[in-house]
Order: structure tokens, then sequence, then C-alpha cells
């Protein structure tokens, strides 16, 4: 089977006991285990399919021996079978299914929420459709599936099929079409297995031209020399041509890869209601310093 970032499905927090450390942090690739869910709300260990993409986010009390006050996405993983199996060893949480792992954040506390969600409504030990997850930038339900996905992109277990962008237009271009929300909607299945697949292409070759780095296109901002190890590969993507502006073909040249701050910049309108373009902020940013 393939993966890709449309059968993410469900999000589901995971704790260990009392909140000590790291829940499933020794479970390998390549080797199914038990997913458990609590014995109180067990009816939900049904609801997914086989096949189906869960997302694990868990906030344990220390990371690294410092106090934690932030959420951590840890594991992509799916259901082998659709059987509810009962695991005696922990009476409190003993509905459980057996997985395999899609991708699992190495080191676990990776990829930290970089506040642009709200786990609030998934935090109940339930297994929450994706859409409970709340995006504070107003991401719609397929743009926060290629967020969580791209997140996870440097940990994907080997031997898992992952879908890769492959270009299918007529005139041969490297790109897709897009358009506003309407038009997205219709075309929902293209975004989500293409749109993906483009973004992370940018990104390959951005860290194959900054020799293993990313810089922010707009201020030359470093995830990696700010952040550290858990700043790897990290940067947002921005469409230079608005996709408000209606159907068209977008090739990698009109992706900008930006950092948050800068992406927050060019969506803002200047005094004429138009949006600030790349080489604007580059020159706003230049002449500041």
């Amino acid at each position: 089977m393939k993966y890709n970032s449309e059968k993410i499905i469900w999000i589901k927090n995971v704790k260990k006991v009392d909140g000590g450390g790291w829940a499933y942090e020794n479970e390998a690739c390549k080797k199914n285990f038990l997913l458990h869910w609590s014995t109180a709300k067990g009816g939900s260990a049904s609801t997914p399919n086989t096949g189906d993409i869960i997302v694990l986010f868990q906030k344990p009390k220390k990371v690294n021996n410092k106090n934690n006050k932030k959420v951590h996405l840890t594991h992509l993983v799916t259901p082998i079978s659709n059987e509810v199996l009962i695991d005696d060893t922990y009476p409190k949480h003993k509905f459980c299914r057996l997985v395999k792992l899609i991708a699992k954040a190495d080191p676990i506390y990776s990829i930290p929420n970089t506040g642009d969600f709200n786990f609030f409504k998934p935090n109940r030990g339930l297994t929450n459709p994706i859409i409970n997850l709340e995006s504070r930038s107003g991401l719609t339900e397929i743009e926060i599936k290629e967020e969580l996905w791209g997140m996870f992109s440097d940990f994907f277990c080997k031997g898992i099929e992952i879908e890769e962008f492959k270009p299918n237009n007529p005139i041969g271009i490297f790109g897709e079409k897009e358009g506003d929300k309407i038009i997205r909607n219709h075309i929902q299945q293209e975004v989500t297995n293409r749109n993906s697949g483009m973004v992370q292409q940018a990104k390959k070759q951005a860290i194959i031209k900054g020799n293993g780095r990313i810089r922010c296109e707009c201020c030359d901002f470093d995830f990696v020399e700010f952040y550290g190890e858990i700043g790897h590969g990290f940067i947002e993507c921005h469409h230079k041509i608005p996709l408000s502006k209606g159907e068209r073909i977008t090739e990698i040249e009109d992706l900008a890869l930006v950092c948050s701050n800068c992406h927050r910049m060019l969506h803002r309108k200047k005094s004429d209601d138009d949006y600030y373009k790349v080489k604007e902020l580059q020159k706003i940013i230049k002449k500041s310093r």
C-alpha cells in the first residue's frame, strides 16, 4: 500500500504513565505494536480502518530533563487489521489495535507544535477526526494534512511506500493546477497528492543548494542555526502568486521557502490592496538592517 497525506484521517493523544517520559518511544519500524485506548473510552478503538493513518501526539512533563509545556507530534501509525484486542496488562487502557509505524520522530522530541495548531479538541484520549486539530492560521483540512505530512517528511520508515509527485500534463511543465478554495475543493485529490510532493521537491532543491540547510528566501533565517536539531528541514512554503488569483499552472519556481515571520508579512496587504512580493520584502528587510 502507498501512503500520502490524504490518508491522514485521525489524530490521537497518547501518554506514558503519569506523563513521565515518552509513550511508544521504543517502538521501531518494521515491528508492529499494540496501540492502546482508555478502557472508559474503548469504543473509539474500533473507529480507524485498516490503512487509515493516525497521528499520535503527546505532552510529557519533561523534555531532556527540562519542564515541558509543548505538545509534540511523535508518530504516524496505521492499523493492520480491524480487530479490537484486549490487553489486560493495562487495566485502565486495555482496548488496543495492532498497528505499524509509518513514521516516528527521531529524536522523539523533534516535532514540537509550532504554535499554529490547537490540540484542545483532540486531547481527550479518543480517536479524533483530523479536522478537530484546529489551525490558528486558517488552514483547510487538506492543508492541515499536508502540513503534518511535511513535518514527518524526514522520519518515514524505510520500506514504506510513499507517493511521490509525478509531473503529468500535456506540455511537460513540472507544475500543477491550483486555484481558490472553490476550485481546490473540486480538485481535492489533485492538490492532496501532488502539492505536497511539489513542496518536498522544492525543499530538496533548497537543501542541495544550501549544503544541507534551508534558509528563508526573504531574511536568510536558518532554523537549524537558531533552534538546533529540531529545526532541521523546517520551512514554510509561500505561493508567490496568491491562490485567490484563480486557476493556473504552478511551477516550483512559483514557490518561495520562507520563515514563519516572513510568511505572515507576505500575506499582509499594501496600501494598494495587493500583497507584498518576495523581492519587495527582501528590500524592506535589507533597508531596515
